[in-house]
């Protein structure tokens, strides 16, 4: 969903004018609610980053280049929010939640996985398997896989080394794609 604005309401957003505001809010409310979904898992989460970087758009305004696309810069402002939010809150133990068995998220160390087979999933499908996968992996997957940014991107994002990185990325596919045949199986198992 694209953001389509007039340079004409930004100007009047620079000036500080309340219906304006709403106005920008009402049409990117969509485009950036989606963003934040994609880093949380329900709404109301997804809505509290969004307010924030809606917040940091209105502050930071008047210092945005006529040259820059505004669609472009409140997605980074989305995204750095989203990203901030999970810095916030990766200091708090996780626990995670495996068939009623309740385990503290698994400590780093490295293996190998072999390569995925292609599997054709939905993002909505992707974002409901991906909640199944530990938080700090579940990060680097989405900054990886849905937003495009490099390992070395990632590791400065994240401050962790582009070899976590890595591990993670691989982590959150090994996860999905257990996931994924296990969910397989037992709908094989149903139909026999």
């Amino acid at each position: 969903m694209r953001i389509v604005v007039k340079s004409k309401l930004i100007k009047a957003c620079i000036k500080g004018e309340r219906k304006a505001q709403q106005s920008l809010y009402q049409a990117c409310f969509q485009p950036l609610l989606s963003i934040c979904m994609r880093y949380k898992n329900n709404q109301e989460d997804g809505v509290s980053i969004l307010n924030d970087a809606f917040l940091k758009i209105l502050t930071n305004i008047e210092s945005l280049d006529p040259n820059i696309p505004f669609e472009a810069w409140a997605k980074r402002i989305t995204i750095n929010c989203c990203i901030n939010d999970y810095r916030k809150n990766r200091a708090k133990p996780v626990i995670l939640s495996y068939d009623d068995e309740y385990v503290r998220e698994p400590s780093i160390h490295a293996f190998e996985i072999e390569e995925e087979d292609h599997v054709g999933i939905t993002l909505k499908k992707l974002k409901e398997l991906l909640v199944k996968v530990p938080a700090s992996s579940q990060e680097v997957f989405q900054l990886y896989i849905l937003e495009g940014y490099t390992h070395k991107e990632i590791a400065a994002i994240l401050k962790i080394s582009e070899g976590t990185s890595k591990w993670h990325l691989n982590n959150a596919r090994g996860k999905l794609k257990e996931i994924i045949l296990e969910s397989q199986n037992r709908i094989s198992k149903i139909a026999l």
